[in-house]
């Protein structure tokens, strides 16, 4: 289970084993949105930081797994993809409340770790269901999402219209020393500096650096489809935006 080497059947993209981490993510995420408005707020509190603990424990134990079998290399084990910084920033939003957090985590798990999701990079080694590494993408890419479900369900935090440009210049921002790391380390992170290995969306956008501007249109795109409910809400439900 916890063995770099992998010799069982491989992940099959759309496979039971894709489909079972999919739904089991899925309804974690929907048990935090029902059973957290529920709880009292000793209860939510319990959740709060367990969430947190778990996004951090998560973070560790995926850099002790890699040190363990003498792959760490700060060209590919940084926290630095979408992703991984994400899950670091589940915890600490949870531990602050931070609500700029909320926001950038809201269109990054909704839009970004959702394509992880569909796509993921388990493909690349094979490693499936019970491994170690399987269990770690599908639940450190889940725990952003559940941060950010019990920041609506418990604090009745919302994005808005004016998120747009808010987190579109924190993420832009963080581009600029991410692609620094890259250069500095022949690394990939945010896939900045190549497509990666495996298939993903980024092969239908077109060769560096033009991918990354096409990504950056769709991602606008996919942000407003993700936005969409509380525009719905906003509109035929009578809520009003912060």
């Amino acid at each position: 289970m916890f063995d770099y080497t992998y010799h069982g059947p491989p992940f099959r993209l759309w496979g039971p084993e894709h489909w079972l981490a999919i739904v089991g993510v899925a309804l974690v995420g929907l048990g935090v949105a029902l059973i957290t408005p529920r709880m009292n707020s000793r209860g939510q509190a319990w959740l709060r930081w367990g969430l947190a603990s778990f996004a951090l424990a998560n973070t560790i134990a995926w850099d002790l797994w890699q040190r363990a079998h003498g792959i760490w290399d700060a060209a590919y084990a940084l926290p630095l993809h979408l992703c991984t910084l994400a899950v670091i920033l589940a915890a600490i939003l949870l531990a602050t409340r931070s609500y700029r957090l909320f926001e950038l985590l809201y269109f990054w798990g909704f839009a970004g770790a959702t394509q992880a999701l569909l796509t993921p990079d388990l493909q690349a080694n094979g490693y499936n269901f019970p491994h170690f590494v399987y269990l770690i993408f599908w639940t450190s890419h889940g725990i952003i999402l559940w941060a950010v479900v019990f920041a609506i369900a418990a604090w009745r935090y919302r994005p808005t219209w004016r998120s747009f440009p808010r987190v579109a210049l924190i993420t832009n921002l963080i581009f600029i020393p991410v692609a620094l790391v890259n250069w500095l380390t022949g690394g990939n992170y945010m896939f900045l500096a190549r497509t990666p290995v495996y298939a993903t969306l980024l092969d239908w956008l077109g060769p560096w650096p033009w991918y990354i501007v096409a990504l950056q249109l769709l991602g606008f795109v996919v942000c407003v489809l993700v936005y969409l409910p509380w525009a719905i809400v906003d509109r035929y439900g009578g809520g009003g935006t912060a």
